[in-house]
C-alpha cells in the first residue's frame, strides 16, 4: 500500500500474468524498478514466476487485490456521496452489508431544496409508480410510500418482497382502512418477512430504479436526501444486495 509501483504491478498481474518486458513497457518504467517491485511481491507470496518467465498472480495475491479494488471502491463512493453517508448513522449496518452498498457509488445524491422540500419524496413515489417488481427492506412506516405502492401493484398487476419488523407491520396494518394489504397478501401479491435485527436502512429495488434513504441517528429518519439510481447495473447489484440481506435474516 505505500508503494505506487507495487500497488501496479500487483492490479496489472490480478488481469493476466505478463513478462518483465511487458510490465516495462506498460509502465514505461527501468528494468531495475519493475525487478526491485516485483520481488517484494514475491517475498510476501502474492506473486511467482512460472517456467516461462512469466509473473503469474498467486492465489493469495488474487484475494489481497480483489480486497483492495473493493476498498477503492468503497472510498469512491465515499468520496463521490461523501455528504450523505457523513449526515448519516450508519451504526445499525453491519460492515457486511455496508461493504455490499457500494453499488450506490455511482448514484446520484437527491435532496430537499427551499423551493421543494418532498422532492426526494416526489421522485421516490413517481418512480415507485412506474415499477412492478418491487423489493424493500422496511423500518419506517410512511402511509404515502404504502399508498404509492399498492397502487403500482394493482395498476400494473405487480408484486412487493418486503423485509421489516413486526412493529412496522402492526402500523401497516392498522392504517391501512381500505385493506388493500391484507387483499394484496392474501392474493400473494405480497410476501413479507419479519426479522427483529433490522438496520435503519430504508432501501427500495424494483425492475426500474433502487434508492436508499438513511436515518440520522437510531429514531430519527431523514426524507430529506435520498440516493437514488435507474442504471441498469446498479439494479442489477441492488438486487443481488436484497437477496443477500435476505437470504442472511430469513434463512
Amino acid at each position: 500500500m505505500t508503494s505506487e509501483i507495487r500497488l501496479k504491478l500487483l492490479f496489472s498481474l490480478y488481469e493476466s500474468s505478463k513478462s518483465i518486458k511487458e510490465l516495462e513497457s506498460e509502465f514505461n518504467k527501468k528494468s531495475g524498478n519493475i525487478s526491485r517491485g516485483l520481488n517484494e511481491l514475491k517475498e510476501c507470496k502474492l506473486i511467482t514466476r512460472l517456467s516461462n518467465k512469466q509473473f503469474v498472480i498467486t492465489s493469495a495475491g488474487f484475494l489481497v487485490a480483489q480486497n483492495l479494488e473493493n476498498l477503492l471502491v468503497n472510498f469512491k463512493n465515499i468520496d463521490n456521496n461523501g455528504s450523505f453517508w457523513e449526515n448519516h448513522s450508519i451504526k445499525s449496518i453491519s460492515n457486511k452489508f455496508l461493504k455490499e452498498l457500494s453499488f450506490f457509488n455511482d448514484s446520484i445524491v437527491v435532496k430537499s431544496t427551499i423551493t421543494e422540500f418532498a422532492r426526494p419524496i416526489n421522485i421516490y413515489l413517481k418512480n415507485i409508480k412506474l415499477s412492478n417488481d418491487i423489493c424493500m427492506i422496511l423500518p419506517v412506516y410512511s402511509k404515502i410510500f404504502m399508498d404509492a405502492i399498492y397502487d403500482s401493484i394493482i395498476l400494473h398487476d405487480g408484486h412487493l418482497d418486503l423485509i421489516t419488523t413486526k412493529n412496522i407491520l402492526d402500523l401497516i396494518v392498522k392504517s391501512d382502512s381500505d385493506r388493500y394489504f391484507k387483499s394484496l397478501v392474501r392474493d400473494k401479491k405480497i410476501d413479507y418477512y419479519i426479522v427483529d435485527d433490522l438496520a435503519n436502512i430504508f432501501f427500495t429495488s424494483t425492475n426500474t430504479f433502487t434508492s436508499l434513504y438513511l436515518f440520522f441517528d437510531d429514531v430519527v429518519f431523514d426524507s430529506s436526501e435520498m440516493l437514488f439510481s435507474n442504471d441498469d447495473v446498479v439494479l442489477r447489484d441492488a438486487r443481488s444486495f436484497y437477496e443477500s440481506y435476505k437470504n442472511h435474516f430469513i434463512d
